[in-house]
């Protein structure tokens, strides 16, 4: 089939491609793509092998013994270690990464264990390895998802972890989704053979597969911060003007047109309802305190809730949009109000947003030129 020849081996030959770029700029990043390397090392040889012997059916399900086997399982591994080394930004590769090799090559070894032991018959040998390579492979992805949901839980409230997440988050979840998608499509058909002699279904699910990777591949040639790191490009770019630096920053919400923006997006966009009316009465007030009490109004219901629930209510509020706030803003979630009292009724409490998240951004006026 032309899709099992060509596209293949085009595909495996823009890994590369891509492999050597990240190899050339392996010392401004080294530390966090080397696993990304092997990664992608894996993905173009099982590409080139598929390309190359014209059978999209699974590799795992060949009978033959083959060496790409276990070097993509070595992938699944370097997968995981990508995304901890990325997240932890870590400056150097740790010994215990070598761990990770182990189960690839006992897996590898076990292989010869039918010619040796004449009392496991082929069907069974492959039912064990089918068990424990789908069991691998979801490992890994349970590893990731639970490393990933721990790091949040623990250093959301990090200001300086906070930034750095926020900085490759967009690319983490594009990155765990696509992988993690292609390795559920592979145990899928390892698993579940859906045809014999690789008919359509078999070679549609494979272009898909390709497909995706592809756009993980395009992903990385296009995003430099993937490549030379987010540290190494952010002292790159500091050449930028502070003018430019003040309209475009992403890390404050912009009042422009008296319309509040936040990561050049309407601030109603991330806000809706009760949250979005409490958070725009007090942008509203700019540098001025609110009285707390007022915006208790907004949280009265129609069934006339009692004081405390409305209170309640207003806690609950403002304490969401803090949150979403400090996660969107990459600062702490402590600093994104100032509450003070009043200075004659220590009773009434005040608030309002921290002056140094709202920029106000004045457009030039246009002058008028009369004729003398």
């Amino acid at each position: 089939m032309y899709s099992g020849t060509i596209l293949p081996l085009l595909l495996g030959c823009f890994d590369i491609l891509i492999v050597v770029i990240l190899l050339l700029s392996y010392r401004s990043n080294k530390h966090v793509n080397i696993y990304l390397i092997i990664f992608l090392l894996t993905g173009a040889t099982k590409l080139i092998h598929t390309g190359f012997t014209a059978d999209e059916s699974d590799i795992m399900s060949l009978k033959s013994f083959l060496y790409v086997r276990p070097i993509i399982l070595l992938g699944v591994a370097a997968m995981y270690l990508y995304i901890k080394s990325l997240v932890n930004d870590e400056k150097r590769v740790r010994p215990q990464a070598l761990y990770h090799t182990i189960i690839p090559i006992v897996w590898s070894s076990l292989f010869f264990v039918p010619s040796i032991h004449d009392s496991i018959t082929e069907d069974t040998w492959f039912s064990i390895r089918k068990l424990f390579i789908v069991s691998y492979i979801f490992f890994y992805i349970a590893l990731t998802l639970i490393f990933l949901k721990d790091y949040y839980n623990k250093n959301n409230h990090n200001h300086a972890n906070v930034t750095h997440f926020n900085s490759i988050k967009n690319w983490v979840g594009i990155f765990v989704v696509f992988v993690v998608t292609l390795m559920l499509r592979a145990s899928i058909h390892f698993c579940f053979p859906i045809e014999e002699n690789a008919g359509f279904l078999t070679e549609a699910s494979f272009t898909i597969a390709m497909g995706l990777f592809f756009l993980v591949l395009l992903k990385i040639l296009i995003t430099p911060e993937i490549i030379f790191g987010n540290t190494k490009l952010k002292k790159s770019l500091s050449h930028y003007s502070d003018k430019d630096s003040e309209i475009y920053a992403e890390n404050v919400i912009l009042k422009m047109n008296n319309e509040f923006y936040l990561k050049d997006k309407p601030i109603k966009d991330y806000f809706e309802g009760k949250n979005l009316d409490c958070l725009l009465l007090i942008l509203d007030c700019g540098s001025e305190f609110v009285n707390l009490n007022i915006l208790d109004d907004i949280f009265v219901s129609e069934n006339k809730a009692s004081l405390r629930t409305v209170k309640k209510r207003r806690e609950q509020s403002i304490k969401e949009i803090k949150l979403l706030l400090s996660f969107r803003l990459d600062t702490n979630v402590d600093s994104i109000f100032i509450e003070s009292r009043d200075e004659i009724d220590k009773r009434i409490k005040l608030i309002k947003i921290n002056p140094e998240l709202l920029s106000i951004y004045s457009t030039p006026q246009k002058q008028d030129i009369s004729d003398d």
